[in-house]
């Protein structure tokens, strides 16, 4: 199944704003936040077209190994709900690849593998490992991996997450592995997918240090759009070896990635546009971060964690990067909300609401406006499950700033904007529908 599936269904919301499927959608994020520190249920997400090709039917484990000892371009391997054990990790060598749960939903199709924390993990380090081009993966779970549950050779272009959930992995959830600086994995999609920690990150050294992980990790890599997920409990311990894990890394030559439209709740990092400052190149070029919802618990990080902080949303090395409309409360966790360093020339912050400054180091160069650094947890419908919708009492943000031409739809599709002016930050206030959810809704 092409990329090109995705298409229509990402811009049907572009081109026709909430009505009712945005409305049902909006329903199904709030309905499914989950409580903190619990294990995340579903998203609600576009429901996919009907398979076509070769279509090999598994009911178990068995067959499954079977259907991989002699697959076929161009086929979906269609899993019945139920529980499978991996005895080995899923290599796909084949392109035009759908490994798919017959189900809608993203936790009835369950592949398990020994253990985010079992050195003995046999032939399953990864869940899913391909260098083929256009791999699907959607409609299941792939939990208790000792490294990656998905991991991607350098030019496994094309490749399309939805409707994924991913559980307790050993380092990252989604690794796209660099060919040299510059060449990785082109033209990904992750979308209405889950990547959390049920438990907290692993306590031991899986070969890169301890607390080494990230959500989703790509090298080199051009044209990814990552949408509409949630990524969960991403913060390791005091006295781990990487204490500052982006849940979102693109870098090592990376460009052009959309990432959107996203929640992260209680992560070290929540973006990251480049790390490192390169002696040629950048470390990521150009791309856009918006309408993504960022929120901290109180109380997460020490006092000297907080003193070496940096921000939840990182520009580094990153030049003409565009960070529209984002909402990001740190609750004091981190000293500055987005940081810009290293060569960002030609970057724009526009229109961001946080609780924490903005800041700059390294001689970062960008233009920045509307954005407002004074949020308060009062402003918001649920912080603590990453739910950053305003309520009527943010009035001091509401038809503030102009919306860009980049940012014209808001986190849940709609239209900026919608008074006089657009809103600061992620949501544009609706009270059409944002206020059905104060009192619930049936």
């Amino acid at each position: 199944m092409m990329v090109n599936n995705w298409t229509p269904l990402h811009h049907v919301r572009a081109q026709h704003g909430l009505g009712w499927v945005g409305l049902c959608r909006l329903v199904g994020f709030l309905l499914a936040a989950p409580a903190h520190g619990a294990t995340p249920a579903c998203l609600t997400a576009p429901v996919w077209p009907a398979p076509t090709g070769q279509v090999v039917n598994i009911a178990n484990v068995g067959e499954l190994n079977q259907a991989l000892n002699n697959l076929q371009a161009d086929s979906t391997l269609l899993l019945e709900p139920g529980d499978y054990v991996l005895t080995q990790t899923l290599w796909i060598q084949q392109d035009d690849i759908t490994i798919r749960g017959n189900s809608d939903r993203c936790d009835a199709v369950n592949l398990i593998g020994p253990g985010m924390e079992n050195p003995n993990f046999g032939q399953v380090p990864h869940g899913i490992w391909t260098n083929a081009t256009n791999l699907t993966v959607l409609n299941l779970t792939i939990r208790d991996v000792y490294h990656h549950p998905i991991q991607f050779d350098p030019g496994a272009d094309a490749p399309v997450i939805h409707n994924v959930r991913l559980l307790d992995a050993g380092e990252q959830f989604i690794k796209g592995s660099s060919g040299g600086f510059g060449i990785g994995v082109d033209d990904g999609v992750v979308s209405h997918s889950i990547m959390a920690y049920t438990a907290g990150p692993p306590a031991t050294d899986h070969g890169g240090g301890t607390g080494y992980t990230n959500g989703v990790d790509i090298h080199g890599g051009d044209g990814w759009l990552i949408s509409h997920n949630l990524f969960q409990n991403f913060h390791t311990p005091d006295g781990s070896d990487h204490l500052w894990n982006p849940a979102v890394l693109m870098w090592n030559g990376a460009r052009n990635t959309i990432t959107e439209n996203n929640r992260f709740v209680d992560v070290d990092r929540a973006i990251a546009y480049g790390l490192v400052d390169r002696p040629s190149g950048t470390d990521h070029t150009g791309g856009i971060i918006r309408n993504n919802m960022v929120h901290m618990t109180p109380g997460t990080y020490s006092a000297a964690r907080r003193a070496n902080s940096d921000g939840l949303i990182i520009v580094w090395d990153s030049p003409q990067t565009q960070v529209l409309h984002n909402s990001v409360v740190s609750n004091l966790n981190q000293r500055l909300s987005i940081e810009m360093r290293f060569d960002t020339t030609g970057s724009d912050l526009q229109n961001n609401l946080t609780d924490a400054d903005i800041g700059s180091r390294n001689g970062a160069t960008f233009s920045q406006s509307g954005n407002v650094t004074s949020a308060i947890a009062s402003w918001f419908l649920n912080p603590a499950q990453g739910d950053l919708h305003l309520l009527p009492a943010a009035t001091a943000v509401m038809d503030q700033v102009m919306a860009p031409l980049d940012a014209q739809l808001d986190h849940d599709g709609e239209p900026r904007p919608g008074g006089s002016n657009a809103d600061v930050g992620a949501d544009e206030f609706n009270p059409n529908h944002d206020l059905i959810f104060i009192d619930g809704f049936d």
